[in-house]
């Protein structure tokens, strides 16, 4: 579940920092971890790694589309993944829809990744579905007894 966006941290959506910055603590005390969505585009910055008590960084795939060795992409999701393991927190890359991004990501020590390749969006029942019957996906994921569409939508395209 998406609490909130990093925009909303903008002083000109209404929320000074020190607001913002107790809004945070108050969520993370109750458990809640933070992501930082669609990281190194828009409103994302490395202020915000820097400040926020962050659990996660989420990798925007505008990095990925067209990764291989030698790209500006590849740079740039190699030096993230080397600040998230720096400073503890995880790094999920965005936007993998195929097996030759997959295996450029597993080599630079990519451990979670989400895109097309593994699923396109499912509603909540039938995610919930999957799960009750123990599934995962994955690129190879054949998921019998969900709706035609999602099945369709959880098959790599």
């Amino acid at each position: 579940m998406r609490v909130f966006r990093t925009r909303s941290l903008h002083k000109n959506r209404g929320l000074a920092d020190d607001d913002a910055s107790r809004a945070i603590l108050a969520l993370t005390e109750t458990g809640i971890r933070l992501s930082l969505d669609d990281f190194g585009t828009g409103y994302s910055s490395l202020t915000h790694v820097h400040k926020l008590p962050l659990d996660c960084i989420k990798v925007d795939r505008s990095f990925v589309h067209g990764i291989r060795p030698n790209t500006a992409g590849y740079g740039i999701v190699k030096s993230l993944l080397a600040l998230s393991r720096d400073m503890g927190i995880a790094c999920v890359v965005e936007g993998v829809e195929t097996e030759e991004e997959l295996s450029i990501l597993k080599s630079l020590g990519t451990s979670e990744v989400q895109g097309y390749l593994f699923s396109r969006p499912l509603s909540e029942a039938d995610l919930g579905r999957l799960f009750a019957k123990g599934m995962t996906l994955s690129s190879s994921t054949v998921t019998p007894d969900i709706s035609p569409a999602a099945q369709k939508t959880a098959q790599a395209g």
